[in-house]
C-alpha cells in the first residue's frame, strides 16, 4: 500500500515508524507548523509520554539516560528517526494544501465497487529554491539550459501532486478561529495582530510579557488547554499590583472540564496560582474594609478632606458564560475595546457579580485569544466519511494520558486500514 502521512506531531512520527515496519510505501509530509510543545512549560514531560518501544527499536538504541526535555526529544528521538526513515521512505518538509480523489467527484460512486478503488491525490507546495538547487545538483546540464525567466517563474510559485492509496492527517490543531466562540465577532478583522493574537502566537507572546506601564490590562479569551498555559506564563506579570487580567469564557465554570483531564503538574501549578490570586484579593478586601471603617469613623468635616478608600478589583476578573460579540479600536490605536454579552440560558458561575452589569465593554491594552484550536484547513473534496482517509487530532502535552489516547487512536486506525486490505473485503 502507498500511504501519505501529514503532520509533524509525535503521533505522526510514530505512525511513520509503524507503517514503515509494516513495509508500506509511505511519504511523510512533515511540514513544521506553528505548534511547539516546548511552549508548554507547566508540563514536566517524560520519555514514556512521547516515545515508544518500537521507535527505539527502529533506531537500534536504548532510551538515553537523560532528563526529559523537548529539546532532548528532538535531538535524540525525533531527528534521528526522521533521518533513518529517509533511507527507505520519502520524507518531505512540504505543506499539503489539497486532498482529493484522483478522478472521482465528491458525491460520485463507482458501479459495483467502492470509491476506495480510486486513488487520493495530494497537492503540496514545494520550496522553489530547494527544487532549483536539486536540479542544479542532479542535472547540471539541463539546469544550464533553463532560461532565467523560467527559474524566476519557479521562484514565485510551485505546486506538485502525488497519488496515494491511503491518507493519514495527523497534524496538530494549531490554528485559532475567531475571538468569538460562534466564529465571528463584529470588527475583529480590522484589528492588527500587534493588539490581538491567537493560539500558540498568543502563548509565545505571553511568555515574554513584562509588567510595564504600557501593558497594565490584558484580556484573555477562552479557557482551553492553551489558556491555562497562557495564564501560567503571565504569573510574573500578574504579580505587579497594577496588573489586571480579564478572563472571558463561554463556559459557565471556566477550566472545570479541562482540569478533570489535565496533566497533574499543570493542574497543580494552575490551582496554586488561582489560590494565590484569591488570597491576595482577600487580603486587599480586608485592608479596604479596615480603612473604610476608619474613614467612616471620622467627623464629617474631616471626611471631606480625606479620600474615601476605593474598593479593590481582583487582578484576575472572570466573565464566565459570556461571549465576545464585538471588537473595536479607537483612532489613536492605543487601546482595544471588547464588547461582551451573556445569554439568559447560560449561567456565569465564576464571579457571578459580573453577570448583571448593564454595560460590558472592556478597554484593554492587548488581547490574547485561547479559544479551542483547529487544524489548518485543507482543500478537501471528499465524502464526509471517505474510505481510506483518516484523521487523528493529537492531544497536547498538558492533557493527562494524552500520549496513551493518541496511541489507542492510532491502533484503531491501523485496524481499519488492515480491514481495507483484507481479502474478504471487496472494492
Amino acid at each position: 500500500m502507498k500511504l501519505a502521512i501529514i503532520g509533524s506531531s509525535p503521533i505522526a512520527l510514530e505512525a511513520a515508524v509503524r507503517f514503515h515496519t509494516h513495509e508500506a510505501s509511505l511519504t511523510w509530509f512533515n511540514h513544521e507548523s506553528m505548534a511547539s510543545y516546548e511552549l508548554f512549560s507547566s508540563v514536566e514531560g517524560s520519555w514514556e509520554n512521547c516515545t515508544s518501544k518500537l521507535g527505539w527499536e527502529f533506531l537500534g538504541k536504548n532510551r538515553p539516560d537523560l532528563d526529559f526535555s523537548w529539546e532532548n526529544w528532538k535531538k535524540y528521538y525525533y531527528l534521528p528517526v526522521v533521518e533513518a526513515l529517509k533511507l527507505g521512505q520519502e520524507v518531505k518538509p512540504h505543506k499539503v494544501i489539497s486532498v482529493t480523489k484522483r478522478f472521482l467527484a465528491p458525491q460520485e460512486e463507482i458501479t459495483g465497487a467502492s470509491r476506495f478503488r480510486d486513488l487520493f491525490r495530494l497537492i503540496y507546495q514545494l520550496n522553489p529554491e530547494e527544487f532549483i538547487g536539486q536540479q542544479k545538483e542532479n542535472d547540471p546540464e539541463t539546469y544550464k539550459r533553463l532560461s532565467e525567466e523560467f527559474i524566476q517563474s519557479l521562484q514565485s510559485s510551485l505546486e506538485m501532486y502525488e497519488d496515494f492509496d491511503l491518507v493519514l492527517d495527523l497534524r496538530d490543531e494549531d490554528t485559532s478561529g475567531s475571538i468569538a466562540v460562534t466564529g465571528r465577532a463584529l470588527g475583529e478583522s480590522r484589528i492588527g495582530r500587534d493588539m490581538i493574537s491567537y493560539g500558540y502566537e498568543a502563548l509565545n507572546k505571553a511568555k515574554k510579557m513584562k509588567p510595564i506601564p504600557e501593558l497594565r490590562e490584558l484580556c484573555l479569551v477562552g479557557s482551553s488547554d492553551i489558556a491555562v498555559e497562557i495564564l501560567l506564563s503571565l504569573k510574573e506579570w500578574l504579580e505587579e499590583p497594577r496588573s489586571r487580567l480579564f478572563l472571558i469564557s463561554s463556559e459557565e465554570d471556566p477550566f472545570k472540564t479541562l482540569l478533570s483531564h489535565c496533566e497533574d503538574t499543570t493542574k497543580k501549578h494552575f490551582l496554586s496560582l488561582i489560590e494565590k490570586l484569591d488570597q491576595q484579593f482577600e487580603n486587599e478586601v480586608n485592608e479596604f474594609h479596615k480603612k473604610l471603617r476608619e474613614w467612616q469613623s471620622l467627623d464629617d468635616f474631616v471626611q471631606v478632606k480625606m479620600t474615601k478608600p476605593v474598593e479593590p478589583i481582583p487582578r484576575l476578573v472572570f466573565f464566565s458564560g459570556h461571549n465576545v460579540t464585538a471588537v473595536d479600536q479607537l483612532i489613536d490605536r492605543k487601546r482595544i475595546f471588547i464588547t461582551l454579552e451573556k445569554p439568559e440560558f447560560r449561567q456565569g458561575l465564576r464571579h457571578p457579580e459580573n453577570n448583571h452589569l448593564d454595560l460590558k465593554t472592556l478597554g484593554v491594552d492587548e488581547v490574547l485569544v485561547a479559544n479551542e484550536l483547529r487544524k489548518e484547513p485543507l482543500d478537501e473534496y471528499l465524502q464526509k466519511k471517505e474510505n481510506g482517509f483518516f484523521k487523528i487530532s493529537p492531544k497536547r502535552p498538558n492533557y493527562k494520558n494524552g500520549w496513551k489516547e493518541d496511541l489507542n487512536a492510532l491502533d484503531g486506525t491501523e485496524t481499519e486500514i488492515f480491514k481495507l486490505f483484507s481479502p474478504a473485503d471487496s472494492h
